[in-house]
């Protein structure tokens, strides 16, 4: 796994944050408006967290927040449908984060069920 420092990591973060802002105001023109501008919206704004998570604990200590979200997020889908696109947002952005850590979709699917380490286990 190729290891990527705070600030590889907050620019690919604001990267991403640019295109869900692209994503809002390109959403009037989706097939479904509102679907779409709830879900680019909540990726935008999970991508903001992870930004400031990472300056203020570091790549480790977002990494850990991150996946108890992920893995509360996931255990929780079915919950609330109401907020399904902000859910699906969220889920969206932190899968794209993980994968941005070196996690493979594998050691990905795994977490649902486990905690694993930083570029999978």
């Amino acid at each position: 796994m190729v290891q990527l420092n705070a600030e590889d990591i907050i620019r690919g973060l604001k990267r991403l944050k640019s295109l869900a802002k692209q994503d809002i105001l390109i959403s009037s023109r989706a097939p479904d408006p509102e679907l779409w501008m709830k879900t680019a919206t909540a990726r935008k704004e999970k991508y903001e967290a992870l930004i400031s998570l990472i300056e203020e604990y570091g790549v480790e200590r977002a990494y850990r927040i991150a996946l108890e979200e992920y893995m509360t997020l996931v255990a929780s889908g079915q919950e609330r449908e109401g907020n399904l696109p902000h859910m699906k947002g969220e889920e969206q952005a932190l899968e794209i984060f993980f994968r941005t850590l070196g996690l493979s979709d594998d050691t990905l699917r795994n977490t649902k069920v486990e905690q694993v380490e930083v570029g999978g286990a």
